[in-house]
Parts: structure tokens; C-alpha cells; sequence
């Protein structure tokens, strides 16, 4: 390694996060000298405990060789195709939201075009019966993509045993010799630049590393001793505390169930052996609800302390973008990593496109609050997405948005935000034609469950202990 690169790194919290972020580096940077402190679990650290994930867990544990086939197995995860929505918006009819492709263009005319122009004239089904993954959730089936089968076109998730797939991650990360050890913050010692020359934890122990990581939770106390600016998203995000418990096993489901009301909203997760529950709501009486504080850190990552998971932005569970923000921000570091001397200029972009990936998220998010009926700040950024989109159906996909264009599409045509006008180019393609070929490919899509088991009778052909 050359003279100015960074050797070291202590991660401050060891919960799923922390040990993301440990596996992704040891795993990327062999040399690198990485440490775990085991700080004792924040209950506010949604990213650390919640079910939830969305398909770009895939590529993260490819990256960092964890095996999906091997976490399955041992009952620390499970597929997830997507989410029913009940009453969102109030009084409409069930729908999904899934992964992956729905419909199919008709040459240069993206398929929802066609299908707003049919919706408004009432010849479509709702808009998850035109993907494969939106039949199958509807079903109750699943089955694991295939290539070059019509079970090609599709994604999906997974739902986390939280205490099973962290064990997981641990395992990796020794594996990767990464040192743990027991800790709690007690402070820092600064560098003449600013930045942190050691981790103090309570006791006395000093930890000297290149870089830091907070992934604390989000309390923050390493990240916020040296920026503690923080953005408040509450006016936008409405709801600010989540109650969690947990039933026995339900039915095996390949859906999460999401139900909106005006008060907040709830959320239903089949996990191996019991099921997660979950109300999200803005009550602050008696109970023991979790705070949540709607925002995001300021910057981020500041001199040599990189912020991440609940540290750098907290939101709601809605979509689970907890875990997903956190394995994006790892990665992103990664990518950027500066030398030791952490040179502003890197920090500054890693600043830029981790603060643009969290407004995107928080704009996801405000659209099915608006949508709901609730009086919240809409963002500029989310006004021009809706103003561009009930104009003429456009969608215009930014850099930095980790969420897929057939995402927000799926979630604005889910809601009921229908196009005023047709695209010119969709008005080329005769209505009756669009019509029929959506009847051939509806046809088509239904007659595919019929061809894979129920989700239950999968996940035991994949010894996947039973739900």
C-alpha cells in the first residue's frame, strides 16, 4: 500500500450495519486493518433491526461473498416479491408493488404510456398484473428467476431474520479477520486539522485508526462530536414513531402487507417461525414507541469519519429503505476512498451523492403520504417529479437515485397518479392495438402461476425452514 493510503478503520457499532460496512472493506481492502466495537444496540437503529430490504441486497452480499443459498438454509432470510397495499390511498382496491419488469414497449413507446391511456378508458387491470413478480405476489407463488424462461423478467428481495443475519455477517467478517471487541463511546481526541486522532471508549481505551465509521445508530456520538448538523424532514415525513412487535407464524405469504390510514399506517412481515408487525404513526403518549427523527446529517462524512446506516439519515419504514441506504452508502466509500489525508474535494462528492440519494428516498416516500391525503410539505424536487408525470406521463431518472425508474413508476401508477395526456409517441399506436396486445400479454401472465409452487411448498423445496 502506498505511503497515503488509509490502513486502518474502527467501526463504531456491531450491529448489521456495523458489520456490513466491516465485511464490504476487509472484503475490498485485504491489507486494511479493520475493528468492530461493539457498542450495545440502539432500539432506534431501524436499519440494524427491521425485516426489510429491497433487491439491491443482492449485488451488496455478491460483492461481499456472503451466499444467499447458505442464508436461506440456515433461516436468516427469506424472498420477498413486494409489498400489498391495502386503503393507500383511502378506499382504493388492493394492489402490489414488485421488482421488476412490467409490460413490455412498444418500440420506442414505454409500455405505460400505453396502459395509462387503456386505464383511463377502462380496458387495463391494474398495473402489477402485467409483471411476472405482480401475478405471482397476487398468487401466493414464487419461484427463482430463470433465465431464458418468461420467469426471467423479474426481481425480488428479502425479508431478514435480524439476529440470524447479523450472526451471518459476523461470521463473514471473522472469517475476513476482522477484530471485534466490547465497547461504548466515550469520546474522541482531535487531530490539529479537526479530524479524529482516536476513539475513546468508556473506560479508557484507545482506539487510533485512518478512518472511523458511525454506525451507531441514530444518536450519532462520534459522527455528531464533529458535525452535528442535521436536517429535519419532518414537515415532509409525517410519522415519527414505530411500535414493533411480533406474532406467531402467519400463512406464508411472498408479500409483505402494507395498510394505510390517516393516523399512520401498518405493516405485516412473514419471517421463519413468527411474523413482524409493526404500526408507524405520530402518537407521542404513553407507550414504548420507537422515535424516529425524519432527516439526514448534514455532511455526512466529515475530515475522517464517515457516518452511515440510522447515523446519516433516518426515515420510516415505508419500503424498507433503511438497510438499503446503509449497504449503498458502504459502497459508495468504498468507491471514493480518499487517502488518509481524507481530501475534501473526495468527501465533498461522497457529501454530494449520499445527500441526493437520501432526498430521492425521502421524495419516494413523501408521494405515498401525499397521496394518502395527509397534509405534508411536498419538496420541489418531488413537485416537478408529479408535475412532469400527471403532464405527460414522463419520468426523468436522476444520477444519484438508487431506486430503479420501474420503482417510482409502479408506486405513481400504484397510487393513482395517472397521466393527463397521452405522449405523442403513444398516440401512435392505434388504442385497439395497444388494447389487444395487453389482453394477449395479460393472458399470458396469468396462466403462470399455474406453473410453480405455492411460496410454502418453495421455500421447502429450498430447505427453507417453514414459516
Amino acid at each position: 500500500m502506498s505511503d497515503r493510503a488509509i490502513r486502518s478503520l474502527a467501526i463504531l457499532g456491531g450491529g448489521i450495519v456495523g458489520l456490513s460496512a466491516a465485511a464490504a472493506f476487509a472484503r475490498a481492502l485485504p491489507q486494511l486493518a479493520v475493528s468492530v466495537i461493539e457498542t450495545a444496540p440502539d432500539p432506534a437503529a431501524l436499519a440494524d433491526r427491521l425485516p426489510g430490504s429491497t433487491s439491491t441486497i443482492h449485488r451488496f452480499h455478491a460483492r461481499i461473498g456472503l451466499d444467499e443459498a447458505t442464508l436461506l438454509r440456515a433461516g436468516a432470510a427469506v424472498p420477498r416479491l413486494g409489498l400489498r397495499f391495502e386503503n393507500w390511498p383511502a378506499g382504493a382496491a388492493r394492489w402490489f408493488h414488485v421488482h421488476g419488469e412490467h409490460g413490455a414497449p412498444a418500440g420506442n413507446v414505454a409500455f405505460h404510456q400505453l396502459w395509462a391511456r387503456a386505464r383511463r378508458e377502462g380496458r387495463a387491470e391494474a398495473w402489477h398484473r402485467h409483471a411476472v413478480a405482480g401475478v405471482l405476489a397476487e398468487a401466493g407463488k414464487f419461484v427463482h428467476p430463470r433465465p431464458g424462461t418468461p420467469f426471467a423478467a423479474f426481481d425480488y428481495a428479502l425479508r431478514l431474520v435480524s439476529e440470524r443475519y447479523c450472526a451471518a455477517l459476523a461470521a463473514l467478517a471473522a472469517s475476513l479477520r476482522v477484530t471485534g471487541l466490547a465497547g461504548a463511546f466515550g469520546g474522541i481526541e482531535r487531530r490539529a486539522d479537526g479530524g479524529v486522532a482516536a476513539l475513546l471508549l468508556a473506560g479508557g481505551r484507545r482506539i487510533e485508526a485512518d478512518l472511523y465509521i458511525d454506525a451507531s445508530g441514530p444518536a450519532a456520538p462520534l459522527a455528531a462530536a464533529l458535525a452535528p448538523g442535521f436536517e429535519d424532514w419532518s414537515a415532509t415525513l409525517p410519522f415519527d414513531r414505530l411500535d414493533l412487535g411480533a406474532a406467531p407464524a402467519s400463512a406464508a405469504d411472498p408479500a409483505d402487507t402494507i395498510i394505510g390510514g390517516q393516523a399512520g399506517w401498518q405493516f405485516a412481515a412473514p419471517l421463519p417461525g413468527k411474523t413482524i408487525l409493526g404500526r408507524v404513526h405520530g402518537d407521542r403518549g404513553e407507550g414504548q414507541s420507537i422515535a424516529i427523527r425524519p432527516g439526514r446529517r448534514s455532511t455526512p462524512w466529515t475530515h475522517n469519519v464517515v457516518a452511515l446506516g440510522d447515523a446519516a439519515v433516518a426515515l420510516d419504514p415505508l419500503h424498507w429503505p433503511n438497510l438499503h441506504l446503509a449497504q449503498s452508502g458502504i459502497m459508495r466509500a468504498i468507491e471514493l476512498l480518499p487517502g488518509r489525508d481524507c481530501h475534501p474535494v473526495e468527501i465533498a462528492e461522497y457529501n454530494r451523492r449520499a445527500n441526493a440519494e437520501a432526498e430521492r428516498m425521502r421524495d419516494f416516500q413523501a408521494l405515498h403520504y401525499l397521496r394518502l391525503g395527509l397534509p405534508i410539505a411536498v419538496p420541489n424536487s418531488l413537485a416537478r417529479i408529479l408535475a412532469l408525470f400527471e403532464r405527460r406521463g414522463q419520468f426523468v431518472h436522476e444520477d444519484e437515485d438508487s431506486l430503479l425508474e420501474e420503482i417510482w413508476i409502479s408506486a405513481l401508477l400504484g397510487l393513482g397518479v395517472l397521466p393527463q395526456a397521452i405522449d405523442p409517441s403513444a398516440a401512435g399506436v392505434p388504442a385497439e392495438v395497444a388494447a389487444a396486445g395487453m389482453a394477449e400479454m395479460r393472458a399470458g401472465l396469468a396462466a403462470l402461476p399455474a406453473r410453480v409452487p405455492a411460496y410454502a411448498e418453495y421455500l421447502a423445496r429450498c430447505e427453507i425452514p417453514a414459516v
